[in-house]
């Protein structure tokens, strides 16, 4: 039997089994609470599990990997960032949690006021991180698969998606949360073993090391091997691009107690860091190998293909495992946005619970079809997730973090949240146009402009009024 054949049967069995297992877990947890915040009953072992699974996923196995083939230990750059950025949810996790939000613009809507405009624009940066995610996950899986199959990326992209549904549909984020925890153990043991069968192909870490350029693999001059000009940009875009990632501000909604909300997400920042050390290593080790490959994204599938083929088997089920937990969440983020936000706010707000679940499956299955085809359109992981991090950072950055701060002043109004969200968009857009690579830091002074600004008016005009009353 054909190593495909015995590739497909084994993730098909594997896939089948967690996806009985979402079904009668939709089942059991029915209603529209369990489809947007997993009936906030979460237990702290499950958001771990569905926290680590969500920011894992193609950027981090296909994108970082060909970050660290190309540029070293600048993916560890990247991971400790990451890490870092993580840092305000840890004050913010007990009010996001204790406030019962179901989505990113509630939090806009509590902070800034209920307004139309507000709203629409919102929404509109909200979507942005989980759909770009959406794509990076899809992109990634056909890359790997295409490269270790020799199937149509294309193709592999299509079934990958068709499949994901699967674990959507059923409950949402119940179902998406209770199999990212089922996916996140897979994962672990996967990275666990790969990077031991990496060290043992390239000879042992020394040799790994002797073996690549200097200027990557040195430490640490090799984190800024990819360029002060990229560090800059993920200083600016990728540090603080979770604080405007609805999926993470999901499952903080979804904990059974702020406590354990905010224990998950100190974890979750380690684990990622781990994750991108994990990266750096098997793209540093199939850098030694072949040197000379085309596109550095395609170094985990290459890898693949020059390891036994129990490991690449083993291995290519850790893949599904991370890339189906990260699709399977960024799907289910984007349809709460639209059918919560939008239809049931604007469209039908008189709508039933159960048909509103209905339109959450519908709308599942629609976005899923257009990521799929700009998937197909732009092959590239790493550059969605950057990009996407971007213009959601330049949007909801400032708006966030800044009205969090001074949400008891009772000064700002949906004017301040307009201005700042306007403001950021406008000046990242205006700077990415021109040429800059900085463009995300045009955007967030632009955002911080417009919010300060606003403060400073709306205060002094609170204040003529009072005086004026007197």
């Amino acid at each position: 039997m054909s190593t495909n054949v015995v590739l497909f049967l084994t993730i098909g069995i594997v896939l089948f089994g967690i996806v009985l297992f979402s079904y009668f877990l939709g089942r059991k947890k029915q209603g529209i609470e369990n489809w947007y915040v997993g009936g906030r009953s979460l237990p702290l072992y499950v958001q771990i599990g569905t926290q680590f699974a969500t920011v894992m996923g193609g950027a981090v196995i296909v994108g970082l990997v060909g970050t660290a083939y190309s540029s070293g230990w600048s993916t560890l750059t990247y991971g400790l960032l990451t890490m870092i950025g993580f840092i305000p949810f840890l004050f913010m996790a007990k009010w996001l949690r204790n406030s019962e939000f179901e989505t990113m613009p509630d939090i806009i809507k509590t902070i800034y006021g209920n307004h139309p405009v507000l709203s629409v624009l919102t929404i509109l940066s909200t979507l942005i991180v989980p759909f770009g995610w959406m794509i990076t996950q899809l992109v990634g899986f056909g890359k790997i698969f295409s490269t270790i199959t020799g199937v149509d990326a294309s193709l592999m992209v299509t079934i990958f998606a068709v499949i994901s549904l699967a674990f959507v549909l059923p409950a949402g984020m119940t179902s998406v949360a209770w199999t990212d925890f089922i996916f996140g153990c897979a994962m672990a043991v996967g990275a666990i073993v790969a990077f031991f069968m990496a060290m043992d192909m390239g000879g042992g870490f020394q040799t790994i090391m002797t073996n690549t350029p200097n200027e990557i693999s040195d430490f640490p001059s090799g984190l800024v091997g990819v360029g002060m000009g990229t560090v800059l940009f993920w200083v600016f875009g990728v540090m603080p691009g979770n604080l405007t990632n609805q999926q993470l501000y999901q499952r903080i909604f979804s904990a059974d107690n702020s406590r354990n909300a905010t224990i998950s997400i100190g974890v979750t920042a380690l684990l990622f860091a781990l994750a991108t050390f994990w990266s750096s290593t098997i793209g540093l080790t199939v850098r030694s190998l072949n040197p000379s490959l085309d596109n550095p994204e395609n170094a985990t599938g290459w890898f693949l293909t020059q390891t036994p083929s129990w490991f690449l088997i083993m291995f290519a089920v850790f893949i599904v495992a991370t890339i189906m937990s990260t699709l399977s969440s960024a799907v289910q983020s984007v349809v709460v946005t639209i059918t919560k936000d939008i239809y049931t706010n604007y469209v039908n707000p008189k709508v039933e619970e159960k048909k509103l679940v209905s339109v959450s499956r519908i709308v599942s299955v629609v976005v899923l079809a257009l990521a799929v085809s700009l998937a197909n359109f732009y092959p590239q992981a790493l550059s969605w997730i950057v990009a996407s991090f971007a213009y959601s950072v330049s949007a909801l950055l400032v708006p966030i973090l800044g009205g969090f701060i001074l949400r008891d002043k009772n000064v700002l109004d949906h004017r301040a949240g307009i201005a700042s969200i306007v403001m950021g968009i406008a000046g990242s857009g205006i700077a990415h146009f021109l040429g800059s690579d900085l463009y995300v830091l045009y955007g967030l002074i632009a955002s911080m402009v417009g919010l300060i600004a606003s403060y400073i008016v709306l205060s002094v005009a609170n204040t003529s009024t009072k005086v004026k009353e007197n």
